[in-house]
C-alpha cells in the first residue's frame, strides 16, 4: 500500500473528527456511530450495485453465490429483492396518487426502504392529507430517517432498487387494497392502503420514524378508518375479496350505514360523516361551506 495515502481506517477517522462538534468524547463517539452506520450502508449499496451488474450480465445465483462465498439459495434470498426494479405486486395497480408517491420515494434514495415510502406518501392524496395534519412533513420525515440510519447516500442514476422490507410493504398494501375494496378484478392501491401498513408494522423503518417524530398511530387509524379496516396481511397464499354488504353503505369508504351511522343521500350517492370531515380538512378553512337550510 503507498504509504503517502491515508487507508480507508484513517479517512474514516478524519471524518469522525471533522463532523463531530467538539472534541469531547462522547460527542466523537455520536459521530462515530453515525459514520459507521453510513459506512455500513455505503457497503452494501456497493454489492447491491455490483450484484445487480452481475445478474444483468446473466450471470447465475449459484455463480454469484460462489464468488461471495455463500450458496445459491443465501445469494438469492439477501440480494433478489434489494435489486429489483421499484414495481408493485401482480395483480393490483396504483392510483395515479400513489403512483406520483413512489416516483418521488424513488427520487430520495438510494436503495427505496419504508422510511422512503414514507416520505413520499407526502407528495399528494389522503395520506399526505393525514400525516400533515398530524404534524408530519416530507423534511420530518428524512431528518428522523438520517437519525435513526444515518445519512443517505447519492441519489441514483437510474430506478433505485426496492428492499426487502419495502416490497413486502407494497404487497401487503395490495393485499389490502383487494381484499378491503371494492370487487374488482383489478383493484387501485391507494396512498391509504400504504399507509395502513406502514403504520401498523411496528418493528418497520417507517414505524420507527413515525415513533420518533411522536406521531399519535392511534390517530392514523382513526383518520383511516373510513377507507380501510381490519389488519395488513403479509405474503398470502391466495387472495380472497371481502363478502359484499347488504343494505345502503356510504359512496366513498364503503362502509354500511350499520357501521359508518346516519348517511346524507344524494343523486346517487351517499356519503357518511366520517368522509363529510375528511374531506373538510382536506379541502381546508377556505373551502365552501354548505348554507343551513332552515
Amino acid at each position: 500500500m503507498d504509504m503517502g495515502v491515508p487507508s480507508l481506517f484513517d479517512q474514516l477517522v478524519s471524518r469522525v473528527v471533522d463532523t463531530a462538534t467538539s472534541d469531547d468524547p462522547l460527542v466523537r463517539l455520536d459521530a462515530a456511530l453515525a459514520v459507521a452506520a453510513e459506512a455500513a450502508g455505503t457497503g452494501d449499496r456497493l454489492l447491491d450495485h455490483f450484484v445487480a451488474r452481475a445478474r444483468q450480465a446473466d450471470l447465475s445465483w449459484t455463480d454469484i453465490g460462489a464468488r461471495l462465498g455463500v450458496s445459491k439459495q443465501a445469494a438469492r434470498q439477501r440480494f433478489a429483492d434489494r435489486t429489483r426494479p421499484l414495481v408493485l405486486p401482480a395483480g393490483a395497480e396504483p392510483d395515479s396518487r400513489l403512483r406520483a408517491c413512489l416516483d418521488r420515494a424513488g427520487r430520495v434514495a438510494q436503495a427505496v426502504g419504508t422510511h422512503h415510502l414514507l416520505a413520499g406518501l407526502l407528495a399528494e392524496g389522503v395520506a399526505a392529507a393525514i400525516l400533515e395534519r398530524l404534524g408530519v412533513t416530507t423534511d420530518a420525515v428524512l431528518g428522523a430517517a438520517h437519525r435513526l440510519f444515518g445519512p443517505p447516500g447519492p441519489a441514483p442514476a437510474g430506478v433505485p432498487p426496492m428492499s426487502a422490507e419495502a416490497t413486502g410493504a407494497l404487497d401487503a398494501a395490495a393485499h389490502h387494497a383487494v381484499t378491503a375494496g371494492p370487487a374488482s378484478p383489478d383493484p387501485d392501491v391507494r396512498t391509504e392502503h400504504l399507509l395502513f401498513v406502514l403504520a401498523l408494522d411496528a418493528g418497520g423503518r417507517a414505524r420507527r420514524v413515525l415513533n420518533e417524530l411522536d406521531t399519535d398511530i392511534a390517530a392514523i387509524k382513526r383518520e383511516l378508518a373510513c377507507y380501510v379496516t381490519g389488519q395488513p396481511r403479509r405474503r398470502a397464499s391466495r387472495w380472497k375479496r371481502a363478502a359484499a354488504t347488504g343494505g345502503r353503505a356510504c359512496s366513498f369508504c364503503g362502509r354500511p350505514e350499520t357501521v359508518a351511522g346516519r348517511l346524507v343521500n344524494g343523486p346517487g350517492v351517499a356519503i357518511c360523516g366520517g368522509c363529510v370531515a375528511l374531506a373538510a380538512g382536506i379541502l381546508g378553512p377556505t373551502a365552501a361551506r354548505p348554507s343551513t337550510v332552515d
